[in-house]
C-alpha cells in the first residue's frame, strides 16, 4: 500500500527533468514532392482541401507507406493504439528508413496500451534522431498490468482521459487522417478479425490545420518523452531492432502485407501527380490537449454537425456510423426534434455478435427502444466474414467483423469523419478529432457506404413488434435470398447476452 501511495505521489513530477524542446512543423510543404503532388489541383480549387475515401484496410497500409515514402522534411504521427506485429513493424521499418533520410519524425502515442511503449522502445533504438512522446502516461505502472491498475485507483480522473485521435501527417502537404490506429486488425491483415473502417487522404489547408493540431499536443504538458521511463537505448539494441525488422520484412512473401507493397502504385502516382481527390470546404475540430472537457465544446453530438442556432440546420436526413452509439438525454431530445420535423434519421453501428465491447453495447441497448419510438432507424453490423456477398462490397469484404468507423452525413453534402465516437467516453473524456467537409461528391460517397453497409445483406435491421401485446424488438436480414426475422439477438448465445448485462449493471453509463 505505501508503494502505491508513493508511487501515485510522484506523478506529478516524473519527466520534468527530462528536457522538453519545443517543435513544430515545418513549413513550406508545398515546395517537397507530397507538396507538388497536389499543387495543380490546388490551383483549381482556391483555399479549399482535397480529400480522398479510403475504406479498405490495404489501402489504409499502402497510404501509410507511400506517404513514409515521400517524405522528404518531416512525419508526425499521432495515435491512441498501436499493435505488436506483421504490418506495425513494417511501418516501422519505414518510419526508420525516413529518418535515415534526414526526415524529422516525431512520434505521439496514447498510453493507454502497455504495447505503445515497447513500440516506442524499438523506434527511439532503432534510430536515435527518432522522437517519442507518451500522452498522460502511467508514470509508475510501466508495462504491468497490475502495476498500471494500481496507480489506475489513486489517479483515476487523471487517467481516464485519453488521448483517442488518429494522424499520420508527412511534410505539412499530406495526411491521413481519421479512425484507424496502428495494427494488423485495421489493415484487413489480422486472420481472425479485422474492422470495417474509414480514413481520409487529404491535401490542402486542412493539412496545415492538422500539424498545428499535432504540434499543440506535442508541446502540451501532458505529451511526456519517452526517455523520462527509461535510459535511452544503447548501439547495440539498435541493431538488434533494425536487424529483427529487416528479417521480418524480408520473409514475410506471400503474406498480404508484403504483397500489398510489392504490387502498390501509390507511391509512383504521388510521384507523377496523378492522384485524384475530391475537394471541399474543410474545417478541423479537436479537444485541446490541456484541457477538462466539459460537455461537447463543439456542439456536435450524435450527428448534430452544426445543427443548432446559427449553423447549418439539418434538412431532410442524417446518416450516423458508429461502433458504439450510447446517447445522452440531450442527444435523444435533439434526435426527437429531428424527427419532429421530418429529417430521417439513421444509424449504422455493432451488434452484440460484432462488437468489440459488450460494455459498450449495454449501454447503446437500452436506449434502442427509445430511439426507435422517437423514429430513428437502427442497422447493426452483421459480422459474416465467411460469406461473400455477390456484388462488390467497399469495405472490401462481404461483411467485416466488426465496425470502427466513425462518420456523420448530412443532407448529402456535409460529412464528418475523425476519432469521435458517439458515446460519453469520447463525449466527456477522450480528446477527439475529426474534420468536417463540404463537398457533394465526398458526401455522397460516404452516403453509398452507409446505404451499402446497411442493407440487408450486410446488416441486421432492428425493428419494434408488437407480438402478444408487449412491445419487444427484432431483427431482420436477408439469408439465403429470402429476409429472416429473429427475435433474439443474432449470432449470439445465452453467455454472452448475460456478460453484457452485467456489464451493463456494473460500469456506470458515463465510463462507456
Amino acid at each position: 500500500m505505501w508503494l502505491l501511495l508513493s508511487m501515485a505521489g510522484g506523478c506529478a513530477s516524473v519527466g520534468q527533468d527530462v528536457p522538453r524542446v519545443p517543435s513544430y512543423a515545418i513549413g513550406n510543404g508545398e515546395q517537397t514532392t507530397l507538396g507538388r503532388a497536389f499543387a495543380e489541383q490546388a490551383a483549381q480549387h482556391p483555399a479549399l482541401s482535397g480529400f480522398q475515401v479510403v475504406t479498405s484496410g490495404h489501402t489504409a497500409f499502402v497510404a501509410r507507406t507511400a506517404l513514409a515514402d515521400a517524405a522528404e522534411r518531416t512525419l508526425d504521427l499521432q495515435y491512441y493504439s498501436v499493435g505488436d506485429d506483421l504490418t506495425t513493424d513494417l511501418l516501422l521499418l519505414r518510419i526508420v528508413a525516413a529518418a535515415d533520410r534526414g526526415v524529422r519524425v516525431r512520434i505521439l502515442l496514447d498510453d493507454i496500451n502497455a504495447r505503445a511503449r515497447f513500440f516506442a522502445r524499438r523506434a527511439i533504438a532503432a534510430h536515435p534522431a527518432i522522437q517519442v512522446r507518451l500522452f498522460n502516461p502511467f508514470f509508475s505502472g510501466g508495462t504491468s498490468s497490475l502495476a498500471r491498475l494500481g496507480e489506475f485507483v489513486f489517479d483515476g480522473e487523471r487517467l481516464n482521459r485519453r488521448m483517442h485521435n488518429k494522424l499520420w501527417a508527412a511534410d505539412n502537404a499530406a495526411a491521413v487522417v481519421g479512425s484507424r490506429n496502428l495494427g494488423d486488425e485495421y489493415f484487413d491483415a489480422n486472420v481472425a478479425s479485422n474492422f470495417a473502417d474509414v480514413d481520409l487522404l487529404a491535401a490542402g489547408p486542412i493539412v496545415k490545420e492538422l500539424s498545428h493540431a499535432f504540434d499543440a499536443y506535442w508541446n502540451s504538458a501532458a505529451a511526456i518523452p519517452m526517455e523520462a521511463f527509461a535510459e535511452r537505448p544503447d548501439a547495440a539494441e539498435g541493431v538488434r531492432v533494425r536487424q529483427s525488422l529487416r528479417t521480418r520484412a524480408a520473409n514475410c512473401h506471400g503474406l498480404a502485407p508484403c504483397d500489398w507493397l510489392a504490387q502498390d502504385s501509390l507511391l509512383d502516382a504521388l510521384r507523377s501527380a496523378s492522384v485524384q481527390l475530391s475537394w471541399g470546404r474543410a474545417q478541423l475540430t479537436y479537444d485541446q490537449p490541456d484541457q477538462g472537457k466539459i460537455g461537447v465544446a463543439s456542439g456536435i453530438e450524435h450527428g448534430s454537425i452544426d445543427d443548432r442556432e446559427g449553423g447549418s440546420r439539418t434538412a431532410a436526413e442524417l446518416l450516423i456510423m458508429s461502433p458504439y452509439f450510447v446517447p445522452s438525454e440531450d442527444g435523444l431530445r435533439h434526435l426527437e426534434e429531428m424527427r419532429e420535423r421530418g429529417v430521417r434519421v439513421a444509424v449504422l453501428t455493432n451488434s452484440l455478435a460484432s462488437t468489440d465491447s459488450p460494455a459498450a453495447h449495454a449501454g447503446y441497448a437500452r436506449h434502442r427502444m427509445a430511439l426507435l419510438r422517437k423514429g430513428v432507424e437502427l442497422f447493426e453490423m452483421r459480422p459474416r466474414p465467411d460469406v461473400r456477398h455477390r456484388l462488390p462490397h467497399r469495405w472490401g469484404r462481404a461483411s467485416a467483423a466488426s465496425l470502427h468507423a466513425k462518420v456523420i452525413v448530412q443532407d448529402r453534402v456535409r460529412a464528418l469523419v475523425g476519432s469521435l465516437n458517439q458515446d460519453p467516453r469520447s463525449r466527456l473524456h477522450n480528446t477527439e478529432a475529426w474534420i468536417t467537409v463540404d463537398s457533394v461528391e465526398l458526401a455522397g460517397e460516404l452516403a453509398a457506404l452507409f446505404d451499402e453497409g446497411s442493407d440487408p445483406h450486410h446488416a441486421f435491421k432492428v425493428d419494434r413488434s408488437e407480438a402478444g401485446g408487449e412491445a419487444a424488438l427484432e431483427w431482420s436480414a436477408e439469408e439465403r435470398g429470402k429476409i429472416v426475422t429473429h427475435d433474439v439477438e443474432p449470432m449470439t448465445d445465452l453467455g454472452l447476452r448475460l456478460w453484457r448485462g452485467i456489464l451493463g449493471v456494473l460500469i456506470p453509463e458515463h465510463m462507456l
